[in-house]
Order: C-alpha cells, then sequence, then structure tokens
C-alpha cells in the first residue's frame, strides 16, 4: 500500500522510526500522524513552505490544505510577519514580564472584535477553552457544561471526552452534549440539565465533525434559551474567527452574540496563541484578588512578544482585505460544489463538507440518502478506517491535509483548485478495491 509515496519519502520515513523511540505513537499531537499508520506507512516530515504549498525533507512538493491547523491564511512565509518577528527578535524574544506589542495587539482585537471588553492571552486554545469554563463555573456557580458532539475545544479535561471518537454523546468530564443544528436534540439537553448548567461551548462552524455550519436561526435559538436561563454562552471561534471574515463569525454572519469567546489559529500567522474574553462582569473575575474570583489564567508564554508582534502583523494585512475574504470564500464554496459533483458522478462513498475557505472530505460506509446537516448524521456514517486509508492515498497524490482536507489561504490558486480534484479522484481510483465498497 502507498509503495509510490514509499519509495520517495525514505528521508521521513527514516524520521518516523527515529519518532517513534522517542514519542508516544510518535508524535507530539495525535492527529500528526495524519492517519498514515492505518495505512502501514508513516508521516512525511515537513522542511519548508511558501503560499500555498509545502515541501518534506525528501524534497517533494504538496499543495497545503492543513495550513497549519488552519491558521496561515495568508500563506507559508509571509514577508510581513516574518520581519515582524525578526525585529522583535533583535531587541529579545521574551521576557515573562508584560510588553508593549502584548498592548497594541489587545488594542487592535478588540477594535476589530467589541465583544472583547476584556480579554487575556494564552499560548494555546486548549488553555482558553479551559480559562473561559473556569470563569463561567466561577460566575454561575454551577459545574456542569453543555457541548456540541464533533465539537473540540481543546485537550483540558473540561472539555474533553473520555473516549476518543468525536462524535459520541458518551458524556465528559461534568459535561453533556447535543447535536447541532438539531433543535431537539438541544431541547432534550436543556430539559434534562439545564438547571445545572453553567456554560455552552460551541463553535460556529463544528471543526472536527465535518466543518459542519450553523442552518439558519440555530445560533439565535441557542442565544434566546440560554439567556433565558441564564446558561452562559461560550463561541469558541479560534478556528472561525479571521477565517471567515476579518472579525469574528458568531455575531456578524450568524446573528448571536456570546458572553464570552475565544480566539487563536489565523489571528496570530502561525504563532502560538490563545484569546478568551468577553462580557467584563465574567472577566472581573479573573484580576487578582477578585471577589468570588481565584486563579484564572496565566503561563509561562502567555503574552509572547514574538506572537504579539506576529499578530499585530496579520491583522494590519487582514483589515484591509474585504475582497480577498469574498474571493477566498467563494472559491471554497465553488470547489466544495465541484468537489460533491464528481462524487456524485464517480458513486463514490465520500461526501465534501463545510463553509468558505473551510472544506471536509469524509469517507463514510455508504452513500448518504439525505442531505448532512449535524455532525451526528456524519457522525453515524463515518468509517475512520477508510478515512485513514483515503488520507494517505491523498498524501501520495501531493494533497497534504486532515479531514480530508483543511482550508484554503489567501496564496491558494485556481490551479491548486484543479490539482486537489485530480488528486482526490485520483486517490479514490487507487485505493484498494475493498475499502472502496459501501457497508
Amino acid at each position: 500500500m502507498l509503495e509510490e509515496y514509499k519509495a520517495r519519502t525514505k528521508k521521513s520515513e527514516a524520521l518516523w522510526k527515529k519518532a517513534n523511540t522517542l514519542f508516544p505513537g510518535g508524535v507530539s499531537h495525535n492527529i500528526r500522524t495524519f492517519g498514515m499508520p492505518t495505512c502501514d506507512a508513516y508521516p512525511p516530515y515537513i522542511s519548508h513552505g511558501d503560499g500555498g504549498h509545502i515541501w518534506d525533507v525528501d524534497g517533494n512538493e504538496y499543495i497545503d490544505w492543513w495550513m497549519t491547523h488552519y491558521s496561515l491564511i495568508l500563506g507559508h512565509n509571509d514577508p510581513a510577519v516574518k520581519k515582524a518577528i525578526r525585529d522583535q527578535n533583535e531587541i529579545g524574544h521574551h521576557f515573562g514580564a508584560p510588553n508593549e506589542p502584548q498592548v497594541r495587539f489587545g488594542e487592535q482585537l478588540q477594535k476589530a472584535v467589541p465583544l472583547l471588553e476584556k480579554m487575556r492571552f494564552t499560548a494555546t486554545g486548549s488553555e482558553s477553552t479551559m480559562y473561559a469554563v473556569r470563569l463561567a463555573r466561577l460566575f454561575t456557580g454551577r459545574s456542569l457544561i453543555g457541548k456540541s458532539l464533533g465539537g473540540w475545544h481543546g485537550g483540558n479535561d473540561a472539555l474533553t471526552y473520555h473516549i476518543k471518537h468525536p462524535f459520541s454523546d458518551t458524556p465528559f468530564y461534568d459535561g453533556v452534549s447535543f447535536d447541532y443544528n438539531d433543535r431537539e436534540s438541544f431541547d432534550r439537553m436543556l430539559k434534562k440539565h439545564g438547571r445545572d448548567l453553567a456554560a455552552i461551548v460551541v463553535e460556529p462552524v463544528i471543526g472536527a465533525g465535518g466543518g459542519i455550519p450553523p442552518e439558519d436561526g440555530f445560533l439565535p435559538y441557542i442565544r434566546e434559551e440560554t439567556s433565558s436561563r441564564d446558561i452562559l454562552l461560550i463561541f469558541d471561534e479560534i478556528i472561525t474567527g479571521f477565517r471567515l471574515r476579518y472579525g469574528t463569525a458568531g455575531d456578524k454572519i450568524f446573528g448571536a452574540e456570546p458572553d464570552l469567546l475565544t480566539l487563536g489559529k489565523a489571528a496570530a500567522g502561525g504563532m502560538p496563541l490563545g484569546v478568551y474574553g468577553g462580557r467584563e462582569d465574567i472577566m472581573s473575575l479573573a484580576e487578582p484578588g477578585a471577589e468570588g474570583g481565584r486563579w484564572v489564567g496565566g503561563g509561562t508564554f502567555s503574552s509572547h512578544p514574538l506572537t504579539m508582534a506576529a499578530g499585530l502583523a496579520v491583522l494590519e494585512q487582514l483589515k484591509s482585505r474585504d475582497d480577498e475574504y469574498k474571493r477566498l470564500n467563494a472559491m471554497g464554496d465553488s470547489f466544495r460544489t465541484r468537489l460533491n459533483d464528481m462524487l456524485q458522478e464517480m458513486n463514490a462513498p465520500l461526501i465534501g463538507t463545510g463553509i468558505g475557505s473551510i472544506n471536509f472530505v469524509s469517507y463514510l460506509k455508504l452513500k448518504p440518502n439525505r442531505p448532512i446537516r449535524t455532525p451526528g448524521q456524519l457522525g453515524g456514517l463515518f468509517s475512520a478506517r477508510q478515512q485513514d486509508i483515503f488520507q494517505g492515498y491523498l498524501m501520495q497524490e501531493g494533497i497534504f491535509g486532515y479531514h480530508g482536507l483543511g482550508a484554503l489561504c489567501f496564496k491558494h490558486s485556481k490551479e491548486d483548485v484543479e490539482k486537489t480534484l485530480l488528486g482526490i479522484s485520483q486517490a479514490i481510483e487507487r485505493m484498494p478495491k475493498m475499502e472502496r465498497k459501501s457497508k
């Protein structure tokens, strides 16, 4: 299996063997195997990137859809971001103390996202969602948290399932779930647990659950129901923030305003960033010595000067790119339409989902007989093993991504889209016949 890939990635293979003697599973982030061990292979080890492309240590080029976990909307090797990091590095790369770029970056974020009446910086998205949940519990005096099936909010205990499957409705640590876009499922959760819920945490576009966007009116419905019960609403916009527009998606695109929100990824151009913030009365509980507060936020690398400098350079470019956002989202929507048309013609048990520049391709046990509108529906059809094998064949075709794909950046071209469609069709054709059968 994947003999062509193995033949041209000998250096990656050697690094993979060494990595398995050092790290559990050979990686420091589970998904960075990119499903390859299922194919009796290994992930490519990346050497460098430029624009929408990356190269591995063997010199092989890939169209990059993963884009550093969706972070690099400006593309790899952006000159302005590089210069900002280099200039800051010349005068000091970290101090563990307040710094001017921190204040300037915070000011620009607040202008772009007025919901951030007060905010705190962290180094990761996992930290930011963890602290947002902690504040919600402090503010409400309740402990239970609600979230969507397929919603991924980082590896902290407050929001991680006992088991690995993201579509499961198995309760997690002090939490309960509902199916996104399913009002009846949401109502059942509220009826059973509403009095105990401190907050509901939701991605406006469900990330790991297939890039599922909200149906019209669904997020406003959640907002109305949580407000009437004094349940806090937290939007995790670590993926969608500054990805679909300059600013956040929940309020401006989908019509609902949360009490707290989290940001990261695209806002800092590939540098490690987490942000949590929102209503001042809630965020005030993070102040040292606040009545009813407790230790809420911190970390050696929070407000890291290199991240702050990079973030400033990113926002400076993004705020004048309204037309580019429209072009990029239109490119993603067109790609997804063409992809699903192609899959239908091939009679292949796969489906493309997402919104705008966010695109997923999921391998299913059988072709759906109705449109996929919830993560629960997608999870019920999803074939994890076939997905892993498909992922490996995409790599062999020079398409680098996860969850099938990932997200476009401003540097991707029409030619990249055409090559991706061709690569997907060839990957499907090359998969072992026994794996292509619907079940």
